[in-house]
């Protein structure tokens, strides 16, 4: 008996160092592997729940990161390391209150823990608590005296309490440690400016704040002008076009009264379009802020040019503010390392949104982004961008309508069947349907040039100068229009281009699927998603369209229809008219 559990502890112990091994290699899911087996061969091995705690981290998958932390905890609690872990792996989560209770508990048991302390002062100046978030970087500098980020860190907690004076003394210090501290120099030089300009003008130190941010006055745009999409317009209609028509009607039966929308999708499928139709349609005023316009170098200028976007909305109501690639200027809080400074602009938005002096209730706020997971949980709350609309992949009559409307400023053949060409093209995004119809125009278009180039070659050849040999040879060369032939031959070159990113959503809110190796064998775990049940639930609608593109039967249904449908269009292309 003593021998076989020997015997035990020494194949936990190899495929511990195997673990090791894999982790040196950064293959972390061949780590997990082999630490799932030392713990399946030893349950009391702290160091592989440790070990396999910080191979969850380097994959982001923090719950699971934190539950082998706190397993770890159990059996080794003495051990500072472990606390300090678990609190990166709750900052991650923007849990900072729990992030902040493990450094506590770290610096208990190592009361010159510094990663602590320094963890710690990030967690508090993420949650705006920058005196005690001063405290903790003071006492990192106190620890190690050379440690130029503590002093840039420092500096900017210093600048976000308005003290100017001893941030630039942060900076500069920073800088003298390290020349090479990018963000410090950016920072130093903004909190120079903006303490020049202080009380002179609104503008600060530079960069756009200073600038006018221009606003396009209704756009005369409309649904018209957007090819099929028919049942997301009646929603958009619903939720965006006639409460602002009618503002009184809509707030006596609660349907407008500040707040947003948060439109999501795929890439190159008209968010950005339609929502400058839905502009057009209710006549509003349209401010469509780019992210060239609010996005600044310079230390609180981004967060200025927030505030005087809402400001400009709210002169000119009833307006649409829009906000393109939001998740650019409202990024998640927790994916902010190296960059803290930025957190503050999603407070801004957060602060203009729902805040004490916001005054939105003739303002509705729209933004539009292509990744939604990364777009701040806060910002999706009510009162903010409570709503989401998804904007998906054109369906087979949007499809249709969209290729004709691509095609109508071309030369196009009689009889080229978009119908058929729509079911052909399932799966594709707005943008890959325009790229076809151009992809085929080029065919008769560069056959037209090559032929009027080989007839003036032919007729200087003959002595006629430049201008009437190429006169004689456009007269001559008769362009063909575009046929089927033509988007057939486009069509075989391109595909969708949307499975990437529909790749990137399922690995973001999608359930996640583990491989695992035991005793030789694979096996296939379906694990709970990045994302949690709340967030997830915002998404719906994607994640319906998720799990149908994962079925076996919808992959085989869109190959075989697009084959059929092919096959069609090459029969009646070779039959006689």
């Amino acid at each position: 008996m003593v021998d076989a559990k020997k015997s035990s502890s020494v194949d936990a112990k190899t495929y511990y160092q195997l673990g090791n091994d894999f982790y040196e290699k950064a293959d972390y899911e061949k780590a997990i592997e082999n630490y799932n087996m030392a713990i399946l061969l030893n349950p009391i091995f702290s160091e592989a729940y440790f070990n396999r705690a910080l191979c969850y981290y380097q994959l982001k998958n923090f719950e699971k990161s934190i539950i082998d932390y706190s397993k770890a905890a159990e059996l080794d609690p003495p051990n500072s390391i472990i606390y300090n872990n678990r609190g990166d792996a709750y900052y991650r989560k923007q849990d900072f209150k729990e992030a902040v209770k493990d450094y506590d508990k770290a610096i208990q048991l190592n009361p010159n823990y510094l990663k602590a302390f320094y963890n710690r002062g990030l967690s508090y100046a993420s949650i705006e608590e920058y005196e005690k978030s001063i405290e903790d970087f003071s006492k990192v500098i106190q620890l190690k005296e050379d440690f130029a980020e503590a002093y840039h860190l420092r500096g900017l907690c210093f600048e976000y309490a308005n003290n100017l004076s001893t941030a630039i003394e942060d900076y500069e210090k920073a800088l003298k440690l390290n020349p090479d501290l990018t963000e410090a120099k950016q920072h130093l030089e903004g909190a120079k400016a903006k303490q020049a300009q202080e009380g002179k003008t609104e503008g600060g130190g530079g960069g756009a704040a200073g600038g006018d941010i221009k606003m396009l006055q209704k756009p005369t745009m409309t649904f018209e002008d957007v090819a099929g999409m028919n049942k997301m317009k009646e929603e958009i209609r619903d939720t965006i076009v006639y409460p602002m028509i009618n503002p009184e009607l809509a707030r006596h039966y609660g349907k407008l009264g500040g707040g947003g929308i948060l439109m999501y999708g795929p890439p190159g499928c008209g968010k950005t379009y339609i929502v400058k139709a839905a502009a057009g349609e209710c006549k509003a005023g349209f401010i469509n802020a780019k992210l060239s316009d609010l996005l600044d170098m310079y230390v609180g200028n981004t967060e200025k040019n927030i505030h005087k976007v809402f400001e400009l909305a709210r002169k000119n109501s009833p307006c649409i503010l829009f906000f393109d690639e939001v998740d650019a200027i409202g990024g998640r809080r927790d994916q902010g390392e190296g960059a803290q400074y930025m957190k503050m602009a999603v407070n801004q938005m957060l602060y203009e949104m729902d805040g004490i002096e916001a005054h939105n209730e003739n303002i509705l706020v729209i933004a539009a982004t292509n990744a939604p997971w990364d777009v701040d949980p806060a910002l999706r709350r009510s009162g903010r961008f409570s709503k989401s609309i998804y904007i998906p992949e054109p369906d087979t009559t949007s499809r249709e309508a969209i290729m004709k409307m691509h095609a109508k400023k071309r030369p196009m053949a009689n009889g080229i069947p978009f119908k058929l060409f729509s079911w052909a093209t399932n799966g594709y995004a707005s943008s890959d349907l325009k790229a076809l119809v151009m992809e085929a125009t080029d065919f008769p278009w560069k056959e037209a040039y090559l032929a009027i180039q080989a007839k003036t070659q032919q007729y200087l050849k003959q002595g006629l100068s430049q201008q009437d040999a190429e006169q004689r040879a456009n007269a001559e060369v008769q362009p063909r229009p575009v046929t089927t032939n033509d988007f057939l031959k486009a069509l075989s070159k391109r595909d969708s281009s949307l499975p990437p990113w529909y790749g990137q959503a399922k690995k973001q809110i999608g359930k996640q699927e583990e491989l695992t190796v035991i005793d030789g064998k694979e096996h296939k775990k379906i694990g709970e998603p990045k994302m949690g049940p709340e967030e997830r639930a915002a998404f719906k609608e994607l994640l319906k369209q998720i799990e149908k593109r994962n079925q076996w039967w919808h992959k085989t249904k869109t190959k075989t229809i697009k084959f059929i449908a092919m096959a069609i269009i090459r029969i009646r292309a070779v039959l006689p008219v």
